[in-house]
């Protein structure tokens, strides 16, 4: 199997990038070097950073797993609160002294033992706010992971960086319990939506901050369920649903258009999470695209529609919803159909034009799901439709190849 590698083309040597080289790219070094495209020492040092980067990948997500495990564990077995506060103080005192002693060889062990310090300190305490509250009120648990996450970020700061680690996982637990206190918090005024919009620039904040594009990834969710949309689960089985299609796709081409913006004027650290960004808002809006092909949309129906009133009389709130799909836009399924297409197409020819790999492989994907939903909507499943379909496919397919040799030759080793 040949040997590859992720290049980040940023950190060559060369003055100046254009955006379109901005990004990293995949490449066969075994290839390229028998090629004579690079180096042999080049293609060593590239082998060795990839390697480094995926054993760091590999180092840091096995110490998250255990971690939460024994956190978990931790909290499962003695149950009491006040019990787990205490340990969580008692195992993090001993991290901090530990770290603090300068002992290497110590370090990754005692951070590991002040992070399950800390976060046990954290969650029993906001489990005692929530057992005051009843249940019903959460502000307390708000304020408490401000002071939590304001802390963490003076760790990371402190001379020399022991804590470095330790102050990040205080930022990510502070902010945590900061927003699950405010999103529980129900608003009478009706914002909860803006409570989600905070909570994704929160976390989107946190990870830009700490440099972890799985939390700046993670920041989508309240982004994306802000106008209603959902993810959920049943037994054997996963769904979406996006209730407002076109608020949605506006929203997510909104976030799209902007994340790339900033990443073409930007810093690459920076770059790299509005791109992760901007490829999650892109799949998101197609979600939505398909789902308005299959069933249209009446704009704003979830968000003000009429609302079911206790002890109304059934066909008087029929007449309300008929007076509303009256007065609201309506986009149809074909329109919707038409509109994915275009966007599809466009979108992937500029992937392809900015040799952006993830965009194109997004296109991809969401243009086979567009053709096999559309056309088995639309024409009965028998084996002649399966047929023609597929030889539909290999048509696309080599209109594509054509086009990518016609536009995008292929490479050639220089020789001398």
């Amino acid at each position: 199997m040949p040997r590859r590698a992720i290049l980040d083309l940023h950190q060559s040597p060369a003055s100046k990038l254009s955006y379109m080289d901005r990004m990293f790219w995949l490449v066969d070094l075994d290839h390229a070097l028998a090629e004579g495209t690079v180096t042999a020492s080049a293609a060593a040092a590239l082998k060795k950073r990839a390697r480094e980067a995926l054993v760091a990948g590999a180092i840091n997500a096995a110490l998250f797993a255990g971690v939460i495990m024994v956190i978990g564990g931790t909290a499962a077995w003695l149950g009491d609160n006040r019990t787990l506060a205490a340990l969580g103080a008692a195992l993090a005192v001993i991290g901090v002294l530990a770290i603090l002693s300068g002992n290497q060889l110590l370090q990754f062990i005692s951070n590991a033992v002040a992070i399950i310090g800390v976060s046990l300190a954290v969650v029993a305490a906001g489990d005692l706010i929530f057992e005051r509250a009843a249940g019903q009120l959460f502000l307390p648990l708000t304020a408490l992971g401000l002071p939590v996450a304001v802390f963490g970020g003076m760790l990371r700061g402190f001379k020399p960086k022991n804590f470095a680690v330790v102050g990040g996982w205080m930022i990510l637990l502070g902010i945590g319990a900061h927003l699950t206190g405010l999103l529980m918090t129900k608003s009478d005024l009706g914002l909860d939506w803006l409570a989600l919009l905070y909570a994704g620039v929160a976390i989107a904040g946190c990870g830009i901050f700490l440099n972890i594009r799985f939390v700046t990834a993670l920041s989508m969710i309240p982004f994306a369920a802000a106008l209603s949309s959902r993810t959920f689960y049943g037994h054997a089985y996963y769904g979406v649903s996006i209730y407002e299609v076109t608020l949605t796709t506006l929203q997510m081409t909104l976030m799209a258009g902007l994340a790339l913006l900033v990443s073409m004027r930007s810093s690459e650290r920076m770059a790299r999470h509005a791109r992760i960004i901007g490829q999650l808002s892109l799949i998101w809006a197609n979600m939505a695209l398909w789902i308005g092909s299959l069933w249209g949309d009446v704009v704003g129906y979830y968000l003000w529609g009429p609302r079911w009133i206790d002890g109304e009389d059934y066909s008087k709130w029929e007449e309300r919803m008929r007076a509303f799909h009256a007065q609201t836009l309506y986009i149809s399924p074909d329109i919707f159909a038409a509109i994915w297409a275009l966007v599809i197409v466009a979108v992937g020819a500029w992937g392809a034009y900015t040799a952006r790999r993830a965009v194109i492989n997004i296109a991809m994907t969401f243009g086979a799901i567009h053709f096999y939903t559309q056309y088995f909507e639309r024409f009965s499943t028998s084996p002649g439709t399966i047929a023609i379909a597929g030889i539909i496919a290999i048509l696309a397919a080599w209109g594509l190849w054509t086009a990518n040799r016609r536009f995008f030759p292929p490479a050639r080793p220089d020789k001398h």
